[in-house]
Formats: structure tokens, sequence, C-alpha cells
């Protein structure tokens, strides 16, 4: 493919990317307003259910959810005020703390996972396995390239200052 062909393409890609995003979130996010929450506070409360009661740091929350940390530190205190995540202080660092799904967080988890996994599941009706894992590995491909330029900017960055 000629380069102008790929960068076309590329974008056009991106773009769709964009426009799935912002769609998933408006429509996911209708589901979790009915729960009381927004969809980033689910998508926080779902990857806390998955570790368990170890819970993340804010750092590991920030790169899991490819997150600032002025972002993570506002969305644990409404998770907190809502009562559905506690600090739980880090044994062998004083100064840092883990995040962890209370109860109450884990059952408006649970009580999202039907629809939420209906839901999920019909975005990609169309698609037979094959198509899913192919588009699973190929949004991986580019999360991993846009997390590891995030990486090199942020030493961009210290090196600039």
């Amino acid at each position: 493919m000629a380069s102008a062909d790929r960068a076309r393409q590329a974008r056009r890609a991106l773009l769709d990317m964009l426009r799935v995003a912002n769609l998933l979130d408006r429509r996911g996010g209708a589901l979790a307003r009915r729960a009381g929450i927004t969809s980033a506070q689910w998508l926080t409360l779902g990857l806390l259910a998955r570790v368990g009661e170890n819970g993340l740091t804010p750092t590991e929350l920030c790169r899991q959810l490819c997150v600032s940390k002025q972002n993570i530190t506002g969305m644990i205190l409404r998770l907190e005020n809502k009562g559905m995540v506690h600090r739980r202080p880090e044994p062998h660092d004083r100064r840092s703390f883990r995040v962890v799904a209370t109860p109450e967080g884990l059952g408006t988890i649970a009580e999202l996972e039907p629809e939420g996994r209906d839901f999920f599941l019909g975005q990609v009706a169309d698609l037979d396995d094959p198509q899913l894992e192919a588009l699973v590995d190929t949004l991986n491909v580019v999360l991993d390239r846009l997390r590891s330029d995030r990486v090199n900017d942020k030493a961009r960055e210290g090196v600039a200052s």
C-alpha cells in the first residue's frame, strides 16, 4: 500500500475507533447511570473487582485505565464518597495505598453484570469468533503502541524539565 493510502487508512481506522469509543461510552454510560455511577466509575470498579482484595495502587490504576494521576485521584474520591472503594495502606510504603472495592462496589458491579454482558455481546454480535479474536489482538497492538508512546512522551518531558 502506498504511503498516502496507508495514512488515509490509518486516519480512518483511528477516527473510527474514537467514534466507537464515544458511542460505547454514551450507551454504556446509560447503563451505569441506572446504577448511580458513570461509565468511567464502572470501568474502574470492574477492574478493582477483577483484581480482588489486593486492590491496586493509584499508579497501577492510571496505567490500566490510561488516565492521568489527577483523573484517578478524583475518581477514587468520588467512589470513596459513594462507599464503593476504600483505601488500604500499603504495608511496604507508608506514603502509598491500595484502592480496594467495598462490598457495595462489588454489589454494583454484580448488578451491572447481566445487562453489561448483554450490551457488550450485542456490540460484537455480527463478528464470528476469529473476527472477534482478531479485533482484540489488533486493538491491543494499537493500545500497546499508544502506551509506549505515552511512556516515551513522559520520559522526554522529564528530560526537558
